[in-house]
């Protein structure tokens, strides 16, 4: 599966001991932080999974649009950021642990 994790500013993402469940994936980190639409879309183009930290980046309808392949968002706390209903619309699964904190 293609994993895609967005603003892992201090690159710690590989230092967590949870990081080894993904190996036989294909996993990009991203350490910046792009609100690009056109950017994002390139960037996460073949993305089956993706991996938000807190609620940095927002994942609005025309992103969504144009990544067919995302089956995926997972998330740490609320999703203010993130499009609930284009994500039904378009079957990608939001896994959340909804509170802050």
């Amino acid at each position: 599966m293609k994993i895609s994790i967005l603003d892992d500013y201090f690159d710690v993402i590989r230092t967590l001991n949870c990081f080894p469940k993904l190996d036989g994936h294909d996993v990009t980190i991203h350490n910046d932080q792009v609100q690009d639409t056109d950017i994002l879309a390139e960037r996460l183009a073949d993305t089956e999974a993706l991996v938000l930290i807190r609620e940095r980046t927002k994942i609005q309808a025309p992103l969504l649009e144009r990544l067919p392949k995302l089956k995926m968002i997972s998330q740490r706390s609320v999703y203010p950021h993130i499009d609930l209903d284009a994500c039904t619309r378009l079957g990608i699964l939001l896994a959340s642990d909804q509170h802050a904190g």
